[in-house]
């Protein structure tokens, strides 16, 4: 009873995860929700295969293992499709389906196998391979199944460097891209995607090296069992939280770009950058925009009545920083006058009236630019072990 619970957990999670996905979509369409909503699938199907194999239900395997033989090389590669459609602008659909043909290959190769072998022959070569992980005893059509399945093997470990790094490239430029567009980037960054590549990393290896022991020698022990059983549902329930949570992605840059208008993009004379930069410093001083919760680096072009190019050429040239930054480094500035000439005004407040939309924000970016937390802050006010404020000098 244990080992059922257990070896089925995985496949309740995916399951729920992919129910919630669905509807999810069916209230609103979104292309990246539905690749995850693939991957969970993927998952699930991978998962079966898994509870079949467990629970010795032998008859079930031909089907079962020739759906695993496509899943498992699958699941790297949807999940890498989910995040070029949160974070590349147009993904070539073309190119993605090319990222499954690996895995198809493998699974319709060990599903013609099974049909070409007879109830002996799948019989043997389940009771020797698939449990006993022995394959020298084994010839003909069975011999052809091993090689099927130690590829499908190869495949997986194949896949898994260019996922993890092409994905955490992809993701990190897309968040570089958020930074450089938006002042407030909360609930617009991927990087719980980075985290996750990272768990994947983990898992990846953790799987290979089950893969390579084989999954036969899990059998042993419902201990054992369980330990991949509990780490890989963890993992799967976060990967659909953050994917239901998420609400923002490559998508909506895209659509705020529609709606600005076109402007050829054209190299500014020699030294222009200074000229735009003392402008983009003056308006800030001036009229304060920093304190809008929202402002984007588009809401500065069409106030100095530029190209956003420009805008990101001069902040980024001559500030070494992202849009986002030079933003929160003024609230921040801001924030500090309110503080030191309201010293009893509730932080929430000081966060509010300086333009973050969060307290979390406010006291993220606080601690990065003044090494220190607003309270702590508010606290040392006026004494010599107060921390030396951390504000660009260019700004």
């Amino acid at each position: 009873m244990v080992n059922i619970i257990m070896t089925s957990l995985p496949i309740f999670v995916c399951g729920v995860l992919s129910v919630l996905l669905g509807l999810n979509i069916l209230c609103k369409w979104d292309r990246p929700r539905f690749c995850l909503l693939l991957f969970m699938l993927t998952a699930t199907l991978l998962y079966i295969g898994h509870f079949t194999f467990f629970n010795h239900i032998k008859s079930a395997i031909p089907v079962t293992d020739s759906i695993y033989s496509f899943c498992n090389p699958a699941v790297f590669p949807m999940f890498y499709i989910y995040t070029e459609e949160m974070a590349i602008k147009y993904p070539s659909r073309r190119r993605q389906l090319l990222y499954l043909l690996p895995a198809f290959l493998c699974g319709t190769s060990v599903a013609l196998l099974y049909l070409l072998m007879d109830d002996k022959q799948t019989t043997l070569f389940i009771d020797h391979f698939i449990y006993g992980n022995d394959f020298v005893s084994l010839e003909g059509i069975c011999w052809w199944q091993v090689i099927a399945h130690f590829t499908v093997r190869i495949v997986f470990a194949l896949e898994i460097p260019p996922v993890l790094i092409l994905g955490w490239r992809h993701i990190t430029y897309y968040n570089q891209m958020v930074e450089n567009y938006y002042s407030n980037t909360e609930g617009k960054t991927l990087s719980f995607i980075c985290q996750l590549l990272s768990i994947f990393a983990i898992a990846a290896i953790v799987s290979f090296i089950c893969n390579f022991i084989g999954r036969n020698y899990f059998t042993e022990s419902i201990w054992l069992t369980s330990i991949p059983s509990v780490a890989f549902s963890a993992i799967l329930l976060l990967i659909g939280h953050y994917g239901l949570s998420q609400r923002f992605s490559i998508n909506d840059i895209e659509e705020e770009e529609e709606d600005m208008p076109v402007e050829p993009y054209t190299p500014l004379p020699l030294n222009a950058n200074d000229g735009l930069a003392n402008e983009i410093r003056r308006l800030m001083e001036e009229e304060r925009l920093y304190l809008q919760p929202n402002l984007k680096i588009n809401d500065l072009a069409m106030r100095l009545n530029t190209n956003r190019n420009y805008i990101y050429n001069a902040i980024n040239g001559k500030m070494g920083i992202s849009f986002s930054e030079f933003v929160n480094q003024k609230r921040i500035e801001y924030a500090v006058q309110l503080m030191e000439k309201n010293p009893d005004m509730y932080l929430t407040e000081i966060a509010h009236k300086s333009g973050f939309s969060s307290d979390s924000s406010f006291y993220r970016n606080f601690k990065i630019i003044m090494g220190c937390t607003p309270s702590e802050y508010q606290k040392n006010r006026g004494e010599q072990s107060l921390p030396a404020p951390c504000i660009n000098k260019n700004l």
